[in-house]
């Protein structure tokens, strides 16, 4: 279901505005332990450079072992390894009783090399997805270094993960020890709808491994999307935290898969045209699905207007469930950048940086816990799980940038971040 609001119920006449648009998709109606009806179609891509060398890479395969033995009879698994160029280990095979045992034989440390050709991996993963049509497509990308082969810049790759996105597919990145580039491995993920896990210790890799199974066995929908179709004179200026796409007065934003009890949301900022006192239509929102659970498609419909008033003392504030969300999104913002003076040797503006941030969250969740909760809204309060974050990163920039305990929280960040933006 969705459910969606405006910043401002209530707004000026005889001038233009500037409101927020917010919905909330989720799936809670599906049971907890709801799973897939179709297959899973997974993808393992793993990085075999010089640095993977020894036990690192052997956990590495030790953990995609683990998850290929808990695949169902019927998904499809490749295993790739990237280092200069790419190793298929597993070309596209499903599971069944006489190819389980045959799989996982061949799945086997491989030998290291020097360069990292990351999207060399990515798209030897794609082409091994591409080999099964009618089911959940989900990459693995594991990495502990920078990419210094084929595309290597955030943009670019951030492309790449977009063209994936396209083919029906999301890349999940691990990111392993200390030393891998956060900023790729983040961009990954979010341009893709995946998720991104931070490994700071090798040897707990199957936890993310595991994770990603889970996500997949569970899943209920696929191919969310959220079309958004505005009304004459309402301008879009800003899609908060995710991609997507404008035609003409109408914005698509890709949603991916759903696993029972998931959520996501899309935040938006708008401008508002001037009209006189009564209701402004403000935009049609629609949500398009595959249900996996019952072989068919999905739907829900909804649209959102405001009131507007010549009265200033009935003008609204900022609702404050769509001020939860916009506050993620600037704790987001404020990591990211804090992240960059930190790793450029600030780390005295870095902490001052999450400390305003840290300081304007709590500011706004005391005033929402004065208030009476908005009615009719089922979520949960807008305003927990970012203090956190800000907390751990203050702590953690009291350590010197370049040692280990910096590096780690740098990642670390990151792997807030995505959790915070979905």
């Amino acid at each position: 279901m969705m459910e969606g609001r405006l910043g401002h119920a209530v707004m000026s006449a005889g001038r233009p505005g500037e409101t927020f648009l917010y919905v909330d998709v989720n799936a809670s109606g599906a049971a907890p332990g709801a799973g897939v009806a179709a297959p899973v179609n997974l993808a393992i891509v793993i990085d075999h450079s010089g640095s993977m060398k020894g036990q690192r890479l052997q956990n590495a395969i030790q953990a995609a072992r683990g998850m290929i033995g808990r695949l169902r009879d019927g998904d499809t698994v490749s295993v790739v390894g990237y280092s200069g160029d790419t190793e298929v280990l597993v070309p596209a095979t499903t599971i069944g009783p006489g190819t389980r045992a045959q799989v996982l034989a061949q799945v086997q440390p491989m030998a290291t090399r020097g360069n990292t050709c990351m999207s060399c991996g990515i798209e030897a993963g794609m082409r091994m997805l591409s080999q099964r049509a009618g089911a959940v497509n989900r990459m693995l990308v594991l990495s502990d270094g920078e990419a210094n082969r084929g595309v290597r810049d955030v943009a670019g790759l951030r492309a790449l993960a977009a063209d994936v996105r396209r083919r029906g597919a999301s890349i999940s990145s691990i990111g392993v020890d200390v030393d891998y580039n956060e900023r790729v491995m983040f961009a990954l993920a979010r341009e893709s709808n995946g998720r991104h896990h931070f490994v700071e210790d090798a040897a707990r890799l199957d936890r993310a491994f595991d994770a990603e199974l889970q996500s997949l066995v569970k899943s209920v929908a696929d191919k969310a999307s959220l079309s958004i179709e505005l009304d004459p004179g309402v301008i879009l200026e800003e899609v908060f935290d995710r991609s997507f796409q404008q035609i003409g007065s109408r914005v698509i934003v890709p949603l991916g898969m759903f696993t029972a009890q998931d959520k996501k949301t899309v935040l938006m900022r708008l401008n508002t045209p001037t009209r006189p006192d009564g209701e402004l239509p403000i935009a049609a929102v629609d949500l398009t699905y595959d249900d996996l659970a019952g072989a068919k498609q999905g739907s829900c419909h909804g649209e959102l207007a405001a009131q507007l008033t010549s009265d200033a003392a009935r003008v609204s504030e900022l609702d404050p469930i769509v001020m939860g969300r916009v506050t993620r999104s600037e704790t987001v913002a404020a990591l990211a950048e804090a992240n960059e003076l930190f790793a450029a040797g600030d780390e005295t503006r870095a902490r001052e940086q999450i400390q305003a941030q840290l300081q304007r969250v709590r500011k706004r969740k005391q005033k929402w816990n004065a208030q009476p909760k908005a009615e009719k809204w089922s979520g949960e309060d807008p305003f927990d799980g970012i203090e956190s974050p800000l907390e751990s990163a203050g702590a953690g920039f009291s350590a010197k940038p370049a040692s280990r305990a910096g590096r780690a929280q740098v990642r670390q960040n990151a792997a807030d971040m995505d959790e915070l933006s979905l």
